[in-house]
């Protein structure tokens, strides 16, 4: 494998958690990227905790809440979506988003302010560490938040759903660095629970989790 496309750089020998990233200039094009971001965007409820909480929608539900945030599962695949669990802290989210229908690639999502805004989805070399201070470099997409003008959105594309969700902590204090600057960070707890709504998901018929 070629690791000049961004493949892993460790702060340490153990095991990698995350070889479940790879570096996108081996994958799809970035139109593929930024069309299973909008449909993400367009068919999560996403914003503010308060607007995110509508767990009463076709094929969403809240699967934890603690004081600092909640995760909710998105089902949509019978409308041509996807599963996806999200982990909301006030206006920062972070979320695991599976296959769309017709598109076979998955990612880790981010979102906040400090994610500058950006006009056109580009790639960029960016390093997702993790609170054990592991950390790893690829080549992930910056792009457009069709919910703000304000601010960007990152993904890093997933080779393999399964192996992330597996490679889930219960825990977890993500933050990623690009263009040299600590750009998001978020802390979760629930991931576990998170994790068994997002395999449950996948491991069902397509035409079932939204139309329940």
């Amino acid at each position: 494998m070629n690791r000049d496309v961004g493949q892993i750089k460790r702060s340490h020998s153990m095991k990698s958690r995350f070889p479940f990233l790879l570096g996108l200039a081996l994958i799809s094009s970035s139109a593929h990227a930024q069309s299973t971001l909008d449909k993400y965007l367009k068919k999560s409820t996403t914003g503010t905790a308060s607007t995110a909480n509508q767990a009463d929608a076709k094929g969403v539900n809240k699967v934890y809440n603690d004081a600092e945030g909640f995760w909710r599962l998105d089902d949509t695949r019978a409308g041509g979506g996807f599963c996806a669990i999200t982990y909301y802290s006030s206006a920062t989210y972070a979320g695991y988003v599976g296959p769309v229908v017709g598109n076979p690639d998955s990612f880790i999502l981010f979102s906040s302010a400090s994610i500058p805004a950006i006009k056109k989805e580009t790639k960029k070399k960016m390093t997702l560490t993790t609170a054990d201070g592991e950390s790893q470099s690829v080549l992930a997409y910056h792009a457009p938040n069709t919910q703000s003008k304000q601010s960007g959105i990152i993904l890093f594309r997933l080779t393999d759903i399964q192996a992330a969700m597996d490679g889930m902590s219960d825990v977890e204090n993500l933050n990623v660095v690009m263009d040299k600057k600590q750009v998001f960070a978020i802390k979760w707890k629930g991931g576990h629970t998170a994790r068994k709504a997002m395999q449950g998901c996948l491991s069902t018929n397509s035409t079932k989790g939204a139309a329940k």
